[in-house]
C-alpha cells in the first residue's frame, strides 16, 4: 500500500510540473506589484522578525496593509534565493499546489476509510487518485498558482490540508481522546498566513458531528448530531485551536488598529446584507465554473450585483442550494461524510463569501480548497459507482479509464491555455477585457500600451475606465501621466487634483502630484503633496526622494541631505541612483549652485572617497566662482576614477 501512495504521489507532481511548465516567466500581475515588486521588506531575511509585529511590511500601499508574516516569510525567502526572477517564485507555487492535491489525495482516503471501512484499500487508492488528479489539472486552480499575490491561498490551504486530515480520528479509537497537536500546528501555521483560516474550525466541528452519528446504532439524526458536537469531548480536542485563535485575533486587532480601512475594502454602497445576496448567486458561478472552466476570468468586476434577496438569480440560487442542503440532511444517517464535505467546503468559503463585503464579487483563488472539497461530493459516488458497474469485465474497466483519460487531457489542455493568458499585462488583461469588462481591466490595459509607449491608445482605455469609475483615484492617475506625457497639461493638473480629491487613504495621488509639480519646478506646492502624503502612505522611499528634491529646489541643503539620508537608511542601492534627480534643483538655478556644494560636501560624509561626489562639487564650485574648491574637487575625482596600477609580479 506504502508503494502504491508513493507511484501515486509521484504522478501527481509529474502531471503539477508538467501542466505548469510554461508558467515559469510571465509576468508579476496585480497585487504583485505592491505586495512584492515594490516592498522592500521582503530584500532582506533580517526582516522576518518584523513580519510578525509590523503589519505595514507586508505591502507598499497602506490600504492593502494586513497581517500575514507566515506569508511574508516565504516571499522573503523567494527573494533570497533568487531576488526577482521569476522562476524561482513559480516553482514555488507549483510545488504548494502539488502539496495542496497530496493534502486532497490523504483527505479523500482518510474520508473513505471512515465511511467504509469494510472495503478494500485498493478501491479507496484509485478513488483518491482520481479526485487529486482532476484537482490537479484543473483550469480553476490556474488563476491560484499563476498569480503570485495568490499564494496566500495556496500556502494557506497547503497548511489546512493536514490540519483537517491529522485531526480526523475515529471516535471509536483511543487516539481520539488526545489532543491533536499536530493538527493544531497545521492551524497555526494557517491562520499566520491568512486570517480567512479561522473558517476551518467549522470544519473541525463538522467533523466531530459526523463522529456523534457513529456512535448510534442506525446513526443519529442532524439535528442531534449538531446538539452532541458541542460537548466536553470536543471542547478537549477543540481548546488548543480555540485559544491559538483568541491569541491571534488579540495580536491582530492590536497590530492593525492603525491600519482598519473598511471603506477602502468594498464600495460603500455593499454593505452585509447586498454582499450576502450576491454571494448566493456567487457560490453556483465557482460550481458552474467546476464543471465548465471554459470562460474563466482573472478579475472579474462585471459580476452582478445583487440588492435584493427577492432578485430572480438569488431567489433560485437560494432555492437550489436548499435543495442541496435537504438531499444531503436525507442521506445524513446512510451517507453522512457526503453532509462533513459539504459542510467543510461552507465553512471554508464562509469567511470571504458570506457577510463580510469585500471588494470583488466573486474571486478566483476564494474557492480553491472550498472547491476542491465539494468535489469529492460528485468525485467519490462517481468512481464508486463506476467501479460498481465495470466490475469483472476488463473491456468496460478499459473504457471508463479511457473517459476518464480523455477528461483529464482535456481539462489540462485548458490549463495550459490558461496559463498563456498569465505572461504578459497585455495578454492578462486583454483577456479580462474580452470577457468582464470593469473599470481596473480598461484602466490596466491602458498601462500595458503606456509601458510600450503608445499613449494616446492607453488614454482612451483610462477614459473608459472613468465612464465607469469616475470617483476612481487610480484611473485619474493615469489619465494625468498619460495626458502630461502627451502635452495635455491642462488636463493633466485636473486629472492630478480629482485624484488628490478622491484619493481618501493611500496618499499615492499626493505623492503623483508631488512629482508632476516637481516637473514643474513648482517646488512649494510638492512639499505640501509630499508632507501630506506621508502620514497616509507606506511608500517612505518614494516621499523621501521626493521631499529631498523639493527642498534642494528652495535652497535648503540641510534639509534635502536630511531626507536623502533617510532614503539611503531605507535602500542605499536606489538611494544612489536617485541622486541626480535628488540634486537636479542645484544645477538648473544659478542661485542654488553654493546650497548644492553645502549638499554634496554634508553627502561627503556619507559617502566618502566617492568620485561622483568630488565631480558634482566641482562644477557646482565652478558655477560660483569658487576655482580652489573647483580645481581640487575635481583632482579628487581624477584621482578616484583612475585604475589602480596593475600588479607586477615579483622576482
Amino acid at each position: 500500500m506504502r508503494r502504491t501512495r508513493l507511484l501515486h504521489a509521484l504522478l501527481l507532481a509529474a502531471v503539477c510540473f508538467g501542466i505548469y511548465a510554461n508558467s515559469f516567466d510571465h509576468a508579476y500581475q496585480l497585487d504583485d506589484s505592491y505586495t512584492i515588486v515594490t516592498n522592500p521588506n521582503l530584500r532582506s531575511l533580517r526582516n522576518l522578525p518584523r513580519f510578525f509585529v509590523d503589519p505595514s511590511t507586508y505591502t507598499s500601499l497602506r490600504a492593502q496593509v494586513d497581517y500575514r508574516p507566515v506569508l511574508q516569510a516565504t516571499y522573503a525567502l523567494n527573494y533570497w534565493m533568487g531576488g526577482y526572477r521569476m522562476w524561482w517564485w513559480h516553482l514555488t507555487s507549483i510545488l504548494l499546489h502539488l502539496a495542496c492535491a497530496l493534502g486532497l489525495y490523504a483527505l479523500c482516503l482518510r474520508v473513505l476509510r471512515e465511511a467504509f471501512p469494510d472495503e478494500d484499500g485498493p478501491r479507496d487508492t484509485t478513488v483518491a487518485l482520481a479526485a487529486a488528479l482532476l484537482f490537479a489539472v484543473h483550469p480553476t486552480a490556474s488563476g491560484v498558482v499563476n498569480y503570485l499575490n495568490a499564494r496566500s491561498s495556496l500556502l494557506t490551504d497547503a497548511f489546512l490540508f493536514p490540519c483537517l486530515v491529522l485531526y480526523m480520528t475515529p471516535i471509536a479509537t483511543e487516539r481520539y481522546r488526545r489532543t491533536p497537536w499536530l493538527s493544531a500546528a497545521c492551524f497555526t501555521l494557517a491562520l499566520f498566513t491568512k486570517v480567512e483560516a479561522v473558517a476551518a474550525l467549522g470544519a473541525l466541528l463538522a467533523y466531530e458531528m459526523w463522529q456523534r452519528a457513529r456512535e448510534t446504532a442506525g446513526g443519529a439524526s442532524l439535528p442531534a448530531c449538531v446538539a452532541r458536537a458541542f460537548d466536553r469531548r470536543s471542547l478537549r480536542r477543540l481548546w488548543p485551536f480555540l485559544a491559538v485563535t483568541a491569541v491571534y485575533f488579540v495580536i491582530r486587532e492590536t497590530l492593525m488598529a492603525p491600519y482598519e480601512f473598511e471603506l477602502a475594502r468594498h464600495a460603500a454602497d455593499v454593505g452585509p446584507r447586498v454582499y450576502l445576496a450576491t454571494q448566493t448567486v456567487a457560490w453556483w458561478h465557482y460550481v458552474a465554473n467546476w464543471l465548465a472552466p471554459t470562460r474563466l476570468v482573472a478579475d472579474d468586476l462585471a459580476f452582478p450585483v445583487f440588492r435584493s434577496f427577492l432578485a430572480a438569480p438569488v431567489l433560485f440560487a437560494i432555492s437550489a442550494w436548499a435543495a442541496g442542503a435537504a438531499v444531503l440532511a436525507a442521506l445524513w444517517r446512510s451517507r453522512p461524510h457526503l453532509t462533513f464535505l459539504a459542510l467543510s467546503a461552507f465553512a471554508i468559503i464562509t469567511p470571504t463569501s458570506s457577510v463580510a463585503p469585500l471588494a470583488e464579487m466573486v474571486n478566483e483563488h476564494r474557492p480553491y480548497m472550498p472547491i476542491a472539497v465539494l468535489s469529492l461530493l460528485a468525485v467519490i459516488p462517481a468512481v464508486r459507482l463506476v467501479g460498481r458497474l465495470t466490475a469483472g469485465s476488463r473491456r468496460a474497466v478499459a473504457v471508463a479509464c479511457g473517459v476518464f483519460l480523455l477528461l483529464l487531457a482535456s481539462l489540462a489542455n485548458l490549463t495550459v491555455e490558461r496559463n498563456r493568458v498569465f505572461a504578459t499585462d497585455r495578454s492578462y488583461w486583454a483577456d479580462v477585457v474580452a470577457k468582464a469588462p470593469s473599470s481596473r481591466a480598461y484602466v490596466n490595459y491602458g498601462l500595458s500600451f503606456m509601458r510600450a509607449g503608445d499613449l494616446k491608445t492607453a488614454l482612451d482605455y483610462f477614459n473608459k475606465g472613468l465612464e465607469l469609475a469616475p470617483y476612481w483615484s487610480i484611473a485619474h492617475i493615469n489619465a494625468a501621466i498619460a495626458d502630461r506625457a502627451l502635452g495635455n497639461d491642462a488636463e493633466a493638473r485636473k486629472h492630478f487634483d480629482l485624484a488628490v480629491q478622491y484619493d481618501e487613504f493611500t496618499g499615492s495621488a499626493l505623492s503623483y502630484r508631488g512629482e508632476y509639480l516637481l516637473g514643474k519646478q513648482q517646488y512649494r506646492e510638492a512639499l505640501d503633496d509630499f508632507e501630506k502624503s506621508l502620514p497616509k502612505s507606506l511608500e517612505y522611499f518614494r516621499n523621501y526622494c521626493g521631499l529631498a528634491t523639493a527642498w534642494a529646489g528652495l535652497g535648503d541643503a540641510a534639509k534635502s541631505y536630511e531626507y536623502t539620508a533617510k532614503c539611503f537608511d531605507l535602500d542605499p542601492v536606489q538611494a544612489e541612483l536617485q541622486i541626480t534627480s535628488i540634486a537636479a534643483p542645484y544645477f538648473n538655478a544659478q542661485q542654488r549652485a553654493k546650497a548644492g556644494i553645502e549638499y554634496f560636501q554634508r553627502l561627503n560624509q556619507r559617502l566618502p572617497n566617492t568620485w561622483w561626489v568630488y565631480a558634482n562639487l566641482a562644477t557646482l564650485a565652478s558655477r560660483t566662482g569658487d576655482q580652489a574648491l573647483a580645481r581640487s574637487a575635481r583632482q579628487r575625482s581624477d584621482e578616484l576614477r583612475k585604475p589602480p596600477p596593475p600588479v607586477r609580479p615579483s622576482g
